[in-house]
């Protein structure tokens, strides 16, 4: 396909804006559709933070996510919830395999009350590795971060987990997300934390990722701009030897946008993608996104092959929506 008509291409099944240095470009006419209805094996649920990953063994993308179910107490907030697993050959048929990374059984542990936020997982080593927040008291204070791995046959569950977490700061840790380097053998650990310092994005790394104290001390890796009240990280990804994270910024004023960063060291800094632009235009996203999004690059051998969001679905229940990613040609 020659540049020409491949950005005809781009203006038929993008947004109307279409940026040249935007990784965020979709074919609208295609919908993958994830919702947990009465039907569902869970009964009716929400899905909110979730992560896609390729396993080129098995020939499936899989889907872990945080699940709430309509009657939890706290929905739509994924308190007291777990971590469930789904696998599909193509993102559009889907099946449901269970709890994947289950919350703590016994008082103390630092994962008794809910494990949630997976905002993205990595495929390293034949093996997934799914890192989460883990809610260590009844109030859901004193958050850490966990790490959860598959068996080789990732439909085994549940998951092995660390008995301590592999990072764990004095503020609130959330929102974590893995990616594997094949160059350096390390696996790379971003997350976000609120202490008294404010919201910071940060990132370790690890050659031993089940060993809880190979992990290094946490640096941070992103700077809050100003007027930004709050962060979280929903999203990462390694393509062509680039690191990305996806993160929502809220504001002081005004509501919240997804900024797209990016560095060519995984310890950063991390700037915007697009010199231009630091957020995705509403344009680049459904329309009916709830909680910012929750945005997903999905990613297949190093290229991108969908996004998907966080979305309403009937009444008070949200699920997720996806589109295939649609590239232009260098050709």
């Amino acid at each position: 396909m020659t540049g020409r008509w491949s950005f005809l291409v781009l203006l038929l099944l993008c947004p109307a804006t279409v940026r040249a240095d935007s990784l965020v470009c979709c074919d609208r006419s295609q919908t993958y559709q994830i919702a947990l209805d009465k039907e569902s094996k869970v009964g009716e649920a929400s899905l909110r933070e979730h992560t896609i990953v390729w396993h080129p063994a098995k020939k499936k993308y899989y889907l872990l996510a945080d699940v709430v179910p309509l009657t939890s107490q706290h929905h739509p907030n994924t308190y007291n919830t777990e971590i469930h697993l789904f696998s599909s050959p193509n993102l559009q048929n889907w099946t449901y395999h269970g709890v994947a990374i289950p919350k703590g059984t016994k008082a103390g542990r630092f994962d008794r009350f809910g494990v949630a936020s997976p905002a993205s997982a990595t495929f390293h080593n034949g093996l997934i590795y799914c890192p989460y927040s883990a809610r260590r008291t009844s109030h859901f204070t004193e958050r850490s971060i966990g790490l959860a791995c598959s068996h080789p046959d990732p439909e085994q569950l549940p998951w092995q987990k660390t008995t301590h977490p592999i990072a764990d700061l004095p503020g609130e840790d959330d929102d974590a997300a893995l990616i594997s380097d094949a160059s350096d053998n390390h696996l790379h650990l971003y997350f976000r934390t609120a202490s008294s310092q404010g919201y910071q994005i940060l990132h370790s790394q690890s050659s031993h990722p089940l060993k809880e104290d190979s992990w290094s001390k946490p640096v941070v890796i992103s700077i809050k701009p100003e007027g930004v009240r709050a962060q979280e990280l929903t999203g990462a990804a390694l393509l062509n030897g680039e690191y990305h994270l996806f993160v929502i910024e809220h504001f002081y004023q005004g509501g919240a946008q997804v900024a797209h960063l990016a560095s060519h060291n995984p310890e950063g800094p991390f700037h915007e993608f697009d010199k231009e632009q630091r957020y995705l235009l509403p344009e680049e996203q459904p329309p009916n996104i709830v909680y910012s999004g929750h945005i997903t690059p999905v990613v297949r051998e190093g290229t991108i092959k969908a996004f998907f969001w966080t979305v309403s679905q009937t009444g008070k229940r949200y699920g997720l929506l996806g589109h295939p990613a649609l590239k232009p040609s260098a050709d």
